[in-house]
Parts: C-alpha cells; structure tokens; sequence
C-alpha cells in the first residue's frame, strides 16, 4: 500500500511496558500524543507494578526487540527516538546501531533509567563513562538525573562528570533530584551550559516524570527544533504534567491549541 505522506513526525519509544501507565512506553507514546507527534511503542521489558510498588521485570532481549522495530523502520520514517529501560548495554548498541544502519539520519535520546522511584534497581553501571562510550557517540542527547550522574560519573562531583561526558555527546542532567537548585536542569552542549530555571514554584511529584521529561523533548526535536529549544519546551510540558492533579499519576492535557 502506498503511503500517504505524514503531516506529523513519526517518532519511536523503545522502553519498558508499566502497566500503570504512568512511566515508560504508555507514558511516553501519551506524552507524544500531547505534542502532535505520532508514536510508535517497541517494548523491552515487561514490569509488574503501580505507582508506589515494583515487583518484578521481564527483559526482552535484542531479537526481540528488533523484531519489533524492523517492520516500522521499513515502512516509516521515523524523524526522533527515545530509548528508556534497557535489558544492558550490549542490548542497547545492539538497538542503536540497528537504527542507525536503517536510518542513519534518525535523532536518539537516551534515558538511563537506573532504578525506579519505587526503590528497585536495575542497573548498577558503576564507571559509566568506560561502559557507555561506544553508545554516547552515537546518540544525540542522553538525560540523566542528579542521582544517575552522580552514580555514572565515578569519582567525579556530578556536574564535573556531566562536563566531561558532553565531550561525547549533549548532556540534560536533569535536576529533580538536587536539593540545593532543585528543578533546575543544565544542558550541557557545545561547549557551553545552559541553565533551564523552573517556571513554577510548587509542583505534585510524579511517577514517571523523567519518562515524560525526555519523550517531550523528544517530539520536540522530531518537530524540527533545536536541542536547547527542545529541552526549554519540554521542561514546560513537563511542569503542566507534574501539576496537572495531586496525585503520582499525571494527565497529559493539551497545554495549546495547533492545527493538526
């Protein structure tokens, strides 16, 4: 069949089924929905939880994973990809050197979610740097928090580390978790390292707001704008997300009225 062409950008989450719908591949396939982008879901793991609760994960492993992504990078052209939980890093260039061989121009984020809020740990990836280089040179932007820096960088204070990471590639440290600039994060790109200030002074934590967080910027980039623009629109969307109820659940409303 013929296709038609698309009058929103194709993008791509690769990561983790919650059933709860609040983080991972729900979330972000919703979050994209927000921003008028078309999402396509590739799953890597299935988890048992909630909102507070983890109790147990299911990897899917590389053919796995492909054999999702195949059929859609044949028939679409996907313009951004975000990729969150992954089963390793051998899994994870796997999948992005796949892309790449389809798609050579496609944009990567990568989200490297180490534990989930609920307390269970995924992944101890202690010198990160050594284990993540060959992915950092071929990703466009990987969005840790204050916590996940910290852990990556080693021996090096968080903001050093995310200094000498972004010699590979741009870095969002993404600051949620530091209490003493709390909510605001630091894009560090090009050389130079852009304050992103919160907008708002009190906000309802989410479960699942760095998810939501990274898919944003992802369709952001997808719609053609530059990665500080994008990370500046998405810290907005995300902030319109985390107090969009009291609850650990957010809502994805629609903050502004496009044309399709």
């Amino acid at each position: 069949m013929e296709l038609k062409k698309a009058i929103r950008p194709y993008v791509m989450s690769i990561a983790g089924f919650d059933p709860s719908a609040g983080a991972g591949l729900l979330a972000d396939v919703k979050c994209f929905e927000q921003q008028k982008v078309y999402g396509f879901g590739i799953c890597t793991a299935l988890t048992v939880q909630t909102d507070i609760d983890f109790l147990k994960n299911n990897w899917l492993d590389t053919a796995q994973i492909i054999e999702q992504i195949a059929p859609l990078l044949s028939r679409f052209k996907i313009a951004a990809v975000k990729i969150g939980l992954i089963k390793n890093i051998s899994v994870l260039i796997d999948v992005i050197d796949h892309l790449k061989k389809e798609q050579s121009e496609i944009k990567i984020v990568m989200d490297p979610v180490m534990k989930a809020s609920a307390g269970y740990t995924f992944h101890d990836w202690d010198n990160g740097l050594k284990q993540l280089l060959p992915v950092l040179k071929k990703i466009d932007l990987i969005t840790p928090n204050y916590h996940e820096m910290l852990h990556l960088g080693g021996k090096n204070e968080v903001f050093t580390a995310a200094k000498i990471w972004s010699s590979y590639c741009p870095v969002l440290l993404k600051g949620g978790h530091n209490t003493k600039n709390i909510g605001t994060d630091y894009l560090y790109v090009d050389d130079h390292v852009h304050e992103l200030k919160p907008d708002i002074k009190t906000i309802h934590q989410k479960h699942g707001s760095g998810c939501v967080l990274s898919a944003a910027i992802t369709a952001m980039i997808a719609k053609g704008n530059g990665l500080l623009e994008a990370c500046t629109l998405a810290k907005v969307n995300t902030e319109h997300f985390l107090n969009s109820n009291e609850s650990l659940l957010g809502y994805h409303n629609i903050i502004q009225k496009e044309n399709d």
